[in-house]
């Protein structure tokens, strides 16, 4: 196999020039090198997929050039990315590049800032020899702070893509800020401990307050939902009357109405076996007091039900629970109507759509009552 050493070498000035970020992406989609410590080399698709330790994605300004010497390369970058395999530092780079098209899409172009990750150059297989002189310890410290990081952007990016600016900037730009500030730390740091000689104890000092950084940002998903819901409001609301089958006690008609602070879900029985023909359960769910909303699809291939599964947080949902006297072929079912709570609520649907729509209804009001 032949390879190039950059010193430099056209291709590369071309992907890292101030030409159209999506040629370049396109460019270099399958371009693959290998990196000893000191030289750069590309490398073809087949030796790619030879047992590297470690795989990064090296990230520069945007409009950088490439310097014009192999030893800048690792230099010049303003940051990296580190994974165990291509196809994960790939990966990686696609979710912080959506997450950035998201921030500028949302903010305006040019509110992101220099340090972009639509400038990359990778994937880069590192050998042996220059994965070896990584501390371990702050390698794991900083693992942990970018899984938190990644945790993150998956919770907060669909504000942004399911919502418009408008009036909302200057409240939840700051905690926006601040978690696109704490990955760029973390691109950093990985790009400082990459060093020949790494200095530690500045990178100890930048995880930790990156660590706080990310500790502050979590805390403050809730005031971004309660502005900007991760969810879009349906605009049908044909979920809210659907009828459920109930097996031997029939089907159940169910009838959803907005209350202001929530919603009544009202089940009411017909058919079945008669034991419970004409039974009305009323359920409160207030906003407030919703503590998860899960949508759950079907578990077996012949089951088609889709179910939206709502916990209360504080305190059960109140109950109230009616029915008349109900006969069956062995009994007589007396009248009963009583006060009741209960902690979670089942809407099962045999349609996907209003199963989707029920979620993002009630996930939407969720949120925005945080």
């Amino acid at each position: 196999m032949r390879r190039n050493f950059l010193r430099p070498i056209p291709v590369l000035v071309y992907l890292l020039s101030s030409a159209p970020l999506f040629e370049a992406q396109q460019q270099q989609q399958h371009t693959y090198y290998v990196y000893d410590g000191k030289y750069l080399q590309l490398i073809d698709d087949r030796a790619a997929q030879a047992n590297y330790i470690q795989w990064q994605i090296w990230l520069y300004p945007e409009h950088s050039h490439i310097p014009h010497h192999t030893a800048g390369l690792a230099y010049s970058r303003w940051g990296l990315i580190k994974g165990i395999s291509a196809e994960g530092v790939v990966q990686q780079l696609g979710t912080f590049q959506s997450f950035e098209k998201a921030y500028l899409n949302f903010f305006g172009p040019g509110a992101w800032g220099r340090y972009t990750f639509l400038n990359p150059l990778g994937p880069i297989a590192v050998t042996s020899e220059a994965v070896r002189r990584e501390p371990s310890g702050e390698l794991y410290r900083l693992n942990e702070v970018n899984y938190r990081v990644n945790r993150l952007i998956a919770t907060v990016q669909p504000s942004l893509e399911n919502n418009h600016s408008e009036d909302l900037v200057s409240p939840v730009k700051d905690y926006f800020d601040q978690i696109r500030d704490s990955l760029e730390q973390v691109a950093k740091l990985y790009s400082q401990l990459g060093r020949v000689y790494p200095q530690l104890h500045f990178i100890d000092d930048g995880i930790a307050r990156t660590r706080t950084a990310v500790a502050q940002a979590e805390n403050n998903v809730r005031k971004i939902t309660a502005l900007l819901p991760s969810v879009q409001l349906p605009t049908s609301n044909s979920w809210m009357s659907h009828t459920e089958w109930a097996g031997s006690d029939g089907t159940i008609q169910v009838a959803i109405t907005e209350t202001g602070s929530g919603i009544l879900v009202q089940q009411t029985w017909t058919g079945g076996n008669g034991g419970m023909t004409g039974t009305i359960a009323l359920t409160e769910l207030r906003y407030d007091d919703i503590g998860s909303v899960e949508l759950e699809s079907p578990t077996r291939s012949s089951d088609n039900t889709w179910t939206v599964r709502v916990q209360s947080a504080r305190s059960s949902f109140p109950e109230i629970w009616s029915s008349p006297e109900r006969r069956t072929a062995g009994r007589v079912l007396r009248a009963v109507n009583f006060n009741t709570t209960t902690n979670c609520v089942y809407l099962v649907f045999s349609n996907a759509v209003e199963a989707q729509h029920a979620y993002a209804y009630i996930r939407y009001h969720q949120e925005l009552e945080r």
